[in-house]
């Protein structure tokens, strides 16, 4: 199995002189950490619809191989829970057209609230116009996603269920498509202005984790994202299962940046 680790962002102050070096602009930031991990998830999309200029400029600091999955913005999935989105939904599209070609997923999180059966009629009209180029995992977190009837209809729409470790949500990762879309959430406990260390220790789950992934045998592609509420630094997390699954370990201290080249 091809499995992609990266983080669920890389603009994170805390990161500043522990991650990239700390006289490294912000504005170059996602240039390093495409140098060093191959893929990221765009959580700002769940808070707004980027400007077209912003993705371009994300388009010309990455490299060709470079991914990108984003989160449906919060107003069509939170907001307007599904209902009536066309517009904000083409509009989404049409900003992220600069980097089209390194997309690979457009993560539907549903709010706790949503229910499976709610959700149903509202997601079908949603995928009836979605183009074809992009995979779209769902993350619901109400527990009528984990019912039987919900894996059996994910299943036969080869809808991929989101793999999630997060407060307050028993996911029983079932495997409903050809692909897994992971998400290492934790709690809301860390606080954003302690981000860049890790602050829990949660190597015991990382190498479960590590292990759940090397026993399966019939998906080929994973894509895990770790966040900061995890550890309290998604990179450490992201190369703690890199190393626990026998890939190559990532450095990023001020010397790395020499080998890097200038930014």
């Amino acid at each position: 199995m091809n499995i992609k680790i990266g983080c669920t962002g890389w603009s994170y102050q805390g990161w500043s002189g522990t991650f990239y070096p700390k006289n490294l602009k912000s504005s170059d930031w996602l240039k390093y950490y495409s140098q060093l991990f191959d893929i990221t998830e765009i959580n700002s999309t769940f808070y707004r619809i980027p400007a077209q200029e912003i993705v371009r400029r994300w388009n010309a600091d990455t490299p060709r191989h470079f991914r990108f999955t984003a989160k449906f913005p919060s107003m069509i999935t939170h907001e307007k829970r599904l209902k009536s989105v066309n517009s904000e939904v083409f509009s989404f599209l049409a900003s992220l057209s600069p980097i089209y070609e390194k997309i690979t997923a457009l993560i539907i999180q549903l709010p706790p609230s949503l229910s499976f059966e709610e959700a149903r009629p509202r997601l079908e009209e949603i995928f009836d116009m979605l183009p074809d180029d992009f995979v779209y995992p769902i993350e619901g977190r109400h527990e009528s996603w984990f019912s039987e009837d919900a894996i059996t209809y994910l299943k036969q729409k080869k809808h991929c269920l989101v793999w999630n470790e997060v407060e307050g949500v028993s996911n029983p990762m079932p495997i409903t498509s050809d692909f897994l879309y992971v998400r290492l959430i934790g709690d809301r406990s860390i606080k954003d202005s302690e981000f860049g260390r890790v602050r829990k220790n949660k190597e015991n789950s990382i190498k479960d984790w590590a292990k759940r992934f090397q026993e399966i045998r019939d998906v080929p592609l994973a894509m895990v994202m770790a966040n900061n509420h995890f550890e309290g630094f998604g990179p450490a997390t992201a190369n703690s299962l890199r190393m626990n699954l026998g890939m190559r370990e990532l450095t990023w201290d001020e010397k790395k940046q020499k080998t890097l080249g200038s930014f």
